[in-house]
């Protein structure tokens, strides 16, 4: 069993102030390469995917659960913080807090934990503005079986308590590669050709002329949506090979970006399955454009 350093934490000192701030605080969470996590299924997943724990947190005194207490085990963290049950509070995100949270480490991203193969499906989610979409199609990502997720420029962070809880434990599982801009997407794609050939480069949009359905995902593809607010970017427009739009009805006119996400990453699983839709009583013509 490897070594630990139990620490008594009764007042909001300097150790439970730093990881207060790490809840709260982007720079400083990525400065420090790590970040508070909570819940059953992320702290699963990240056990189960091997993401090194620094710490974990638990109430002092009190009987843990035989879940938790496998997950401390396993973890192997060299620190054990037992917290006043006010203080555990004070770090938890719920309003019941739960009863172990971890302090794990980030870890280096790389362009080279994509996999390259002839079915390659890759998003790119270009400056999101949401965590909790952010952390969405992460999971659908994973869900729905793409191999990976780039997030490309200035948006909200990857590990800000509101995007690991939106994934559901899936950001532990899904390669996720964060970059400064579409160049280096551009430049990672061109790779991917001189490896496996074609590879299309295809951005939703509401104004496209071209229909989800219609374009043949059957290649290796790299699918781009933009941020919530303003689109797609015009360096990621030029760039594309080809950009669609996901046909809709009724009164909305546009739909959330990871729904939307979502009903295109399932677009081409269906299309390689070669599964054909069937939604009863549909008619195209009365469908209307929109993203």
């Amino acid at each position: 069993m490897s070594a630990f350093r139990r620490l008594h934490v009764s007042t909001a000192n300097s150790a439970f102030q730093v990881l207060e701030s790490l809840l709260s605080n982007r720079v400083k969470r990525h400065r420090a390469r790590a970040f508070v996590l909570e819940g059953v299924q992320p702290i699963t997943q990240a056990l189960a995917h091997g993401w090194t724990f620094d710490a974990v947190i638990y109430e002092s005194g009190t009987p843990l659960s035989d879940w938790a207490t496998d997950v401390i085990a396993r973890a192997g963290a060299p620190i054990r913080y037992e917290m006043t049950p006010e203080l555990l509070a004070r770090l938890s995100g719920k309003s019941e807090a739960s009863e172990l949270l971890a302090l794990v480490q980030m870890r280096e991203q790389s362009f080279d934990q994509l996999p390259v193969h002839q079915g390659l499906l890759v998003a790119v989610m270009d400056r999101p503005g949401s965590p909790g979409n952010l952390g969405t199609l992460i999971r659908s990502c994973d869900a729905l079986g793409a191999d990976g997720l780039i997030v490309t420029g200035h948006g909200v962070d990857l590990y800000d308590p509101a995007t690991i809880t939106a994934s559901r434990g899936s950001l532990f599982a899904l390669p996720v590669v964060q970059a400064a801009s579409h160049a280096e997407v551009l430049q990672w794609v061109a790779t991917i050709r001189e490896r496996v050939g074609p590879c299309r480069l295809v951005g939703t949009d509401e104004g496209a002329a071209t229909d989800l359905a219609a374009n043949d995902f059957t290649a290796p593809t790299v699918l781009v949506f933009g941020n919530e607010t303003h689109g797609l970017s015009r360096a990621y427009v030029d760039a594309c090979d080809a950009v669609v739009r996901i046909p809709m009805r009724g009164a909305a006119s546009s739909l959330n970006v990871s729904v939307a996400a979502s009903i295109a990453i399932y677009e081409v699983v269906r299309q390689r399955s070669g599964v054909r839709p069937n939604v009863p009583g549909s008619d195209p013509s009365s469908i209307t454009p929109g993203v």
